[in-house]
């Protein structure tokens, strides 16, 4: 039999992490979802543990409530295999000099912060089991920058620096950290935003589950620090 793992995906209630999290629970992963509850009177209860895919209430942009859902995870199941940063966000459309300054700290905080809270709290786990992998969603404009995204770029290029930071630091650890940069992803939202674009090119969500798959199995073992692009047609 396969051992079951532990997966926590963020952003997995969004058109990407949906799709992510519902094919880690076909290959045999338990996977938390922390997600910002409509209140906090109002936690989003979470889905019946047979489901394989529980939610809890928290803020991956602040410290504590990342530490938590690591903590979570721990008393849940006993251990983090995998770590899918997909919390982030799109916006842009201005020049630099017309970029209001709440834009600017949005796309850091949602894109970046997240990621970099995120991670330090799992490693903290992953290094004493001395095994474990992360996969943080980078963008296009992270390898191939463009006008009026400023913000939104920046913010992702970060995320693959600090991806190639976090690889190069658990070298030969039993831990893996790479990032995926695609470009634009075939969902209902993206369709609506751009009717007139061809999105046949576009990369669907669950190309980018497989590729999340491959990369904590153990064929990947060896794939560490890398940014890996997928563009599809564009």
């Amino acid at each position: 039999m396969v051992e079951e793992r532990v997966a926590i995906v963020t952003g997995g209630t969004g058109a990407l992490g949906t799709v992510v999290a519902r094919e880690l629970a076909v290959h045999n992963f338990s996977v938390l979802i922390p997600q910002r509850p409509v209140s906090a009177s109002r936690p989003n209860p979470p889905v019946p543990r047979a489901s394989r895919i529980l939610f809890m209430p928290a803020d991956c942009r602040r410290e504590e409530e990342a530490n938590r859902v690591i903590e979570t995870a721990m008393k849940q199941f006993g251990r983090v295999d995998l770590l899918v940063n997909g919390l982030g966000g799109f916006a842009g459309g201005e020049p630099v000099d017309r970029i209001d300054v709440t834009e600017w700290d949005t796309m850091m905080e949602l894109n970046l912060k997240s990621c970099f809270l995120m991670t330090r709290a799992a490693l903290r786990v992953m290094r004493e089991a001395k095994r474990g992998r992360i996969v943080n969603i980078a963008a296009m404009p992270a390898v191939l920058p463009s006008t009026k995204r400023a913000a939104y770029a920046v913010s992702k290029r970060g995320v693959a620096a600090f991806t190639e930071i976090v690889g190069d630091e658990v070298k030969g650890t039993g831990i893996t950290c790479n990032a995926i940069a695609p470009s634009i992803i075939l969902t209902e939202a993206n369709i609506r935003s751009m009717p007139d674009a061809d999105s046949t090119k576009w990369v669907t969500p669950i190309e980018i589950a497989r590729l999340i798959l491959f990369l904590c199995s153990e064929d990947a073992r060896s794939v560490n620090g890398n940014v890996i692009r997928i563009f599809g047609g564009v």
